[in-house]
């Protein structure tokens, strides 16, 4: 018999926000009941450990083999003298009900415990965190807001709004649903990383901008693969991708926001990365109106940005600030060249430089060169997910007394 479900591969894939946590699943039968494996296996990608109970009739919905395969434990459908809702109770750190039909909100409002699901959310029920995610029809939904606002005001219970539609009050996302639980229980990073993202967009007018083509996806691949490192990661995001929702994401649409925004939260990260596409110049004079189209002619003076980087260094004297440099077309030593001089010029950690005429915005590819105050010159090419780790494994080396910290 296999001891290691194959499972236990996807554990810590994206992140180390669950990782030690244990959560139990409880499944009761609402059709949405087929996601309930989804949702198993993106918790254990955050590093949980997951336990499932059902009720006997989930069976005529998603079989045994599919919940296990989701969780990669044994399912349990039935209390028996292994005492499986205490067991649960004592391993567990939290329990999650998806989906939560109206017969077992309204069981665990009224205290009733006559199956191993309910059972076990009655030793929860204000003990430990219990997380209730409704699923059924419109009309049971209003039926059961009693129950619900009861349970809403119980310690530690919460109930995660489903999304009315076609007449159903639909289960709420996996997304969602594992994001509203790592905010409740999840890990909190020794080391925080801060990076700017996506193009930044200044205004002509009220509705139009000058920006440029950055798609967000270097940044998006660096919080990536900086949280399945074990750090905390949060992101300031301009125009482009926006990061999985597991990282916390602030929007930003000028450089001037970007700058402030950076400013007021850098205060609490360990690294800054500034990556985006910040935008050198904005309009002397922008409209508070559309300009005509009617013009022939329409002329735009420019003035200067400040430069995010530099003010963030004359803020954060201490911080590791990283910085990104594109040319065009240009050979690698002048591009070396210019990423040394921003880097002396901004007193920088790092800058990571390319070249746009070899992979342009938007490319799943890139070639670049990272350059650090530990001399360190390394040529790196690949899928951008890729160099997004090789990335984070030079930033880890960039204080080598201090390598236990960044989890070396």
């Amino acid at each position: 018999m296999i001891n290691i479900h194959p499972t236990k591969k996807l554990r810590g894939t994206k992140s180390k926000l669950l990782e030690n946590k244990k959560i139990v699943v409880g499944v009761t039968s609402s059709i949405a009941a087929i996601e309930t494996p989804k949702l198993m296996r993106e918790l254990i990608r955050h590093g949980a450990e997951v336990y499932c109970i059902i009720t006997e009739e989930v069976k005529k919905i998603v079989g045994r083999d599919a919940l296990t395969f989701g969780c990669g434990n044994e399912v349990m459908e039935a209390i028996t003298g292994n005492i499986e809702h205490v067991a649960l109770y004592d391993e567990c750190d939290a329990m999650i009900i998806y989906p939560a039909t109206a017969n077992i909100i309204s069981k665990i409002a009224l205290n009733i415990a006559d199956n191993i699901v309910n059972t076990t959310a009655m030793v929860f029920l204000e003990k430990k965190p219990l997380f209730i995610v409704p699923a059924m029809h419109e009309n049971m939904f209003d039926a059961v807001k009693e129950h619900i606002e009861k349970l809403k005001l119980k310690k530690k219970t919460y109930l995660i709004s489903p999304k009315m539609e076609e007449e159903k009050a639909k289960v709420a996302s996996i997304e969602d649903v594992v994001g509203f639980v790592i905010e409740k229980i999840g890990n909190k990073m020794d080391k925080k990383v801060l990076i700017l993202n996506g193009g930044t967009a200044e205004f002509i007018d009220k509705v139009r901008v000058i920006s440029n083509l950055s798609s967000g996806k270097m940044g998006i691949a660096l919080a990536e693969a900086f949280c399945k490192e074990g750090f905390e990661v949060e992101a300031i995001n301009a125009l482009g991708l926006t990061p999985p929702y597991y990282i916390k994401t602030h929007k930003v649409l000028t450089a001037e926001e970007m700058l402030n925004k950076a400013l007021e939260i850098g205060k609490d990260a360990d690294i800054i990365i500034s990556c985006a596409a910040i935008s050198d110049y904005k309009p002397k004079n922008t409209s508070d109106k559309k300009i005509s189209s009617e013009n022939e002619e329409l002329t735009i003076k420019l003035k200067r940005n400040p430069k995010v980087l530099e003010e963030l260094r004359k803020v954060f004297k201490d911080k590791i600030i990283i910085g990104f440099k594109s040319e065009y077309g240009v050979e690698e030593e002048e591009l070396i060249e210019k990423a040394k001089d921003r880097m002396e010029k901004y007193n920088l950690d790092m800058v990571i430089a390319n070249d746009l005429s070899k992979h342009y915005f938007g490319d799943d590819y890139n070639e670049v060169v990272i350059i650090s105050k530990n001399n360190l010159i390394k040529k790196i090419s690949g899928k951008k997910t890729e160099i997004a780790k090789e990335i984070v494994d030079e930033v880890k080396k960039l204080y080598p007394k201090n390598v236990e910290t960044f989890g070396i």
